[in-house]
């Protein structure tokens, strides 16, 4: 057997392509095979890549048309579901909408609704002991959710102070 590049008598089989060739043309595989050129992928993996693009595309495409479910179920809108909303069920088709109708509701049955009173908070009143701050008495007087320094700006505008105002000893404060 001759060599596939020369005259020479082969003395190898490449393993990947099963050429046969002589120690000048290769080495572990023929020369053909380590060219880079011959690294590309064959014309045949560009075809299928692209037979696989467009037939994602296609699929992808399909889905989106589709409606979800097939015609046979039935559609439900869900709105606004006041006492005078109505919801109407309509078999999905390609040519009709779900509909919504509003029917006035009997006057006799309207319910009415009142609010609820509630209970304004009661004013407390505390005297200023020694030692005693805006901060300090809002840090123990504060109500539950409340932040400390929003109390003490509620309870300075209660009694007609500034927050950088001096309390004094026996000072009676509103707490809000």
């Amino acid at each position: 057997m001759e060599c596939y590049a020369c005259d020479n008598s082969a003395t190898r089989q490449c393993r990947r392509c099963a050429r046969v060739y002589c120690e000048i043309h290769g080495g572990e595989l023929c020369a053909e095979c380590l060219n880079p050129a011959s690294a590309l992928p064959s014309f045949n993996l560009y075809r299928g890549s692209l037979l696989a693009l467009l037939v994602g595309t296609a699929v992808a495409l399909w889905l989106l048309v589709q409606p979800i479910g097939g015609d046979s179920e039935p559609i439900v809108v869900i709105a606004d579901l006041t006492p005078t909303t109505e919801v109407t069920v309509v078999p999905r088709t390609p040519t009709n909408t779900p509909v919504v109708t509003s029917t006035p509701e009997p006057s006799a049955t309207s319910a009415t609704v009142t609010p609820e009173e509630t209970a304004t908070p009661a004013v407390t009143s505390y005297t200023v002991e020694p030692g005693d701050s805006l901060q300090s008495i809002a840090e123990r007087f504060a109500p539950e959710g409340v932040a400390t320094f929003d109390y003490a700006g509620q309870i300075a505008s209660a009694n007609g102070i500034s927050v950088g105002d001096v309390i004094t000893v026996g000072q009676v404060l509103e707490l809000p």
